[in-house]
């Protein structure tokens, strides 16, 4: 069933790359460079997945937009991936609910959390 996506990357091309990947698998796709931009959207749309990679640029990071999400509409699939992972990220990750994905990031494998 297609989901309505937030996705929160700070990387031009890999978001390109994620969002037409998720288009063309039926998906609906909102996009987001900041956390800060993240929360905005947040607000005021009720997503049913957020995909966040952890290290954005500005003051908050991935896991920011994550609890955001959870506080604002819980029980959401909430995603977080990273190209800096360690066992501390994952453990954090987990506590929010968010399945946790290390880059480089495989589109066919995102798809099963959807």
């Amino acid at each position: 069933m297609p989901s309505n996506i937030l996705l929160v990357e700070d990387e031009p091309l890999s978001r390109r790359n994620i969002v037409t990947f998720l288009q063309r698998a039926g998906h609906q796709v909102t996009e987001a460079e900041t956390a800060e931009d993240a929360i905005e959207l947040i607000k005021t749309h009720d997503f049913t997945t957020v995909i966040s990679d952890l290290r954005l640029a500005g003051e908050m990071n991935g896991l920011d937009v994550l609890k955001r999400q959870n506080e604002s509409y819980p029980g959401k699939r909430l995603i977080l991936i990273t190209g800096f992972g360690s066992d501390e990220v994952q453990s954090a990750a987990k506590e929010l609910g968010a399945i946790y994905l290390e880059k480089p990031l495989s589109m066919r494998g995102l798809l099963p959390y959807l």
